[in-house]
């Protein structure tokens, strides 16, 4: 007599042998969509195979040369390069293929490009917070070799700058005053504060010279100084003029280092170097 257990087992063998049939018949027919029961599972087999269906990985790498070298030997149809300005990295989606035929998306090379350290001390100061007096002179003497200061137009020597920042004192008077009325309130507050630094007058523009990330043009910076007076100590705070601007002006120069290292690759055919982002949709 079959008990309950058998009975089950022959079904499933059953349901499993018409999902075969249908599956292989959806390949075949290029069918978009299956029905299978919810507690099926599929079993891939390509690890057991010679050779992978298809390339999908990522490579990165943070030299120009190689990453171009690497997506000239491995694109597809459709491969596109998108460069990320805000990481200021470069990614080829190399299987992106076209609008009639779309591909996976999924093998990518990576251009991760280094920011050096002159530009990485430069974003950890000057990123318009409120820094100590010896942080900034820190600054100031540990890039001597980066560093322009000015004041009034005038240029200053390092050595009268970083003195300069040392030496600021902070004089404050506060007087309120305080009426009200029956229908009207008015409050006046007057309050002088200076801030001096002795015979050294202090920097008010700093140009920072440096080469932002490995591969790309130096270009200069120019930072404006301004005091933080309302606590008892005074604070620094440096800010890079128009430093969104500087940002897309490297993107657009990244965009032309890896363009012009595809050159190198011309037997490939033209591909597209663009700027902005490319994520895959399910």
């Amino acid at each position: 007599m079959i008990d309950k257990d058998a009975i089950t087992q022959l079904q499933q063998g059953a349901a499993i042998a018409q999902a075969m049939a249908a599956t292989t018949a959806a390949a075949q027919d290029q069918t978009k969509l299956l029905s299978l029961p919810s507690d099926f599972k599929h079993k891939d087999l390509e690890s057991f195979m010679p050779t992978r269906r298809r390339a999908r990985g990522k490579m990165t790498t943070t030299v120009a040369a190689d990453f171009a070298k690497y997506v000239a030997s491995h694109c597809e149809l459709g491969c596109h390069v998108f460069i990320d300005q805000q990481d200021m990295s470069a990614r080829a989606v190399l299987n992106l293929g076209t609008p009639t035929e779309p591909g996976h998306a999924d093998n990518v090379a990576v251009l991760a490009t280094k920011m050096t350290a002159a530009y990485q001390a430069l974003l950890s100061v000057a990123n318009g917070q409120g820094q100590k007096q010896a942080t900034v002179a820190e600054f100031l003497e540990d890039w001597a070799g980066n560093v322009q200061c000015f004041h009034d137009g005038g240029e200053l020597t390092l050595p009268k700058a970083v003195a300069a920042v040392r030496k600021i004192t902070i004089e404050a008077l506060r007087k309120m005053e305080t009426a009200e009325g029956q229908l009207s309130a008015s409050r006046s507050a007057f309050e002088s504060v200076t801030a001096s630094s002795g015979a050294d007058p202090l920097p008010t523009t700093i140009y920072f010279a440096c080469e932002p990330y490995a591969g790309l043009s130096p270009r200069t910076f120019v930072l404006r100084l301004s005091i933080l007076t309302g606590n008892d100590k005074p604070a620094l705070c440096l800010r890079i003029v128009k430093h969104q601007e500087h940002v897309e002006e490297m993107a657009a120069d990244l965009a032309k280092v890896v363009d012009g290292a595809m050159q190198a690759h011309k037997e490939t055919g033209v591909i597209p170097v663009l700027i902005g982002t490319y994520e895959a949709r399910q």
